[in-house]
């Protein structure tokens, strides 16, 4: 399933989103996980299927869920298998069934509202058209379209000048996207241990031709695509995502996508980041250290694993005020940090409510590991006041490889039944 995050963060409401990909890429695909994922949100969708019929994609659907959740879910779901459709039909079926979402597979078969003798032109009427459309009804509306075609080279998607019949200068205020899978070109991508990673896809979203990256899984029985499974890690103080841990996690978790994000400096700011990340991913594990225990014990409804959690870190900042080095290197290229006392009250504030809202299902799945060794913080005594999983090893505060090896990520593997 897709994230309700990802799907809100990729698709706006009042916007048009072209969806790009070459034939056989996962278009359909994409499309008919998207529209699931949807229905159960409980959104209505109607999908305007210019290639296939109605029957056709049901028995896609039928695919990618069972029979018993298709009707649960088939009334969220609206196919119109019209062809030739244009933008006066879409706007007319929008008014009689009242959808939250809209999706257009794929917009090169579409037509203009007024008759135009050149192709590109019409094309060009169409998508002005389409955007016209979403900000009228403020809904979202996505457009599949076929991609320019090109030899197999990377590079080619991740410029979004590339959509077929759409100069770039025509796509102005309109959300570019694509999907790339490697293994449509045979170009596979490996995990550390040199196994090919199948189905591991790129969705890109560009940004003022920058683009950004979410990894998808595409399953070739079901042809569906879902979230690429995820475990996040969060450091320390004065650490970063490119934390010997974060690298050795993904060593020793090959068939995770590991997420390590850098955190701000600002306490709220990195516990409303964190919050979003796992909206948008959904790792199926949450891994703190030190200072990323703490935050990561705020993080309800996951399933995670403290590593000599600092629940109290801002008693240790205060020891320590003034202009720090950041022991990592940051993609924002910063390399100090100052601890000042308005910044430790900020820890304070987050500190004091941390164990709020603890519910049945953070006590159970929450696991704590102590370092025998560790002479910095002492958190054992707090955490078992509210959870019950601790367990202690023979080590110190910092992670080195050996107890990454040997203790978390054998404990990662019991937690996820690897």
């Amino acid at each position: 399933m897709l994230t309700k995050k990802f799907i809100e963060k990729t698709f706006p409401k009042g916007k048009l989103t072209l969806v790009g990909g070459h034939p056989a890429m996962g278009k359909t695909s994409f499309a008919i996980s998207l529209t699931i994922s949807l229905a159960e949100l409980n959104r209505k969708c109607i999908y305007f299927s210019a290639e296939l019929k109605e029957q056709q994609l049901v028995e896609r659907y039928k695919l990618q869920i069972d029979v018993e959740e298709y009707n649960v879910t088939a009334g969220n779901i609206i196919v119109d298998d019209t062809s030739n459709i244009n933008t006066n039909h879409i706007r007319k079926s929008i008014e009689l069934y009242q959808p939250d979402y809209i999706i257009v597979d794929y917009i090169q078969l579409m037509s203009s509202n007024n008759q135009l003798s050149d192709r590109n032109t019409e094309m060009q009427a169409i998508v002005q058209e389409l955007k016209t459309l979403a900000s009228d009804c403020k809904i979202p509306i996505i457009g599949l379209s076929q991609l320019n075609r090109c030899q197999n080279d990377t590079s080619c998607f991740l410029n979004p000048n590339n959509y077929r019949e759409l100069p770039l200068d025509y796509l102005e205020d309109i959300n570019l996207t694509c999907i790339y899978r490697g293994d449509y070109f045979k170009k596979y991508e490996y995990d550390s241990n040199g196994e090919v990673m199948y189905g591991k896809t790129k969705f890109i979203i560009y940004h003022n031709n920058s683009p950004e990256f979410i990894y998808l899984l595409f399953n070739y029985g079901t042809k569906g695509f879902s979230m690429f499974p995820s475990v996040m890690y969060i450091h320390g103080l004065s650490s970063s995502g490119a934390s010997s841990t974060a690298i050795n996690l993904r060593k020793l978790l090959p068939k995770y996508d590991v997420l390590s994000p850098d955190l701000p400096i600002q306490p709220q700011e990195s516990l409303t980041m964190l919050k979003e990340l796992c909206e948008l991913y959904n790792p199926e594990l949450i891994i703190g250290s030190s200072m990323g225990g703490m935050f990561a014990q705020q993080l309800r409804g996951y399933k995670k694993i403290l590593v000599n959690p600092a629940f109290h870190v801002s008693k240790f900042m205060r020891t320590q005020l003034g202009v720090h080095d950041f022991l990592n290197p940051r993609k924002n290229g910063e390399t100090k940090y100052e601890i000042t006392l308005d910044l430790c009250d900020s820890y304070q504030l987050i500190e004091a409510n941390q164990f709020a809202d603890i519910t049945d299902f953070d006590i159970k799945n929450t696991y704590a590991l102590f370092g025998t060794q560790d002479t910095l913080v002492h958190g054992y005594d707090e955490y078992i006041d509210y959870y019950r999983n601790a367990m202690w090893f023979e080590g110190e505060h910092r992670l080195n490889f050996e107890v990454i090896k040997n203790i978390v990520v054998p404990l990662v593997k019991i937690i996820l039944r690897l």
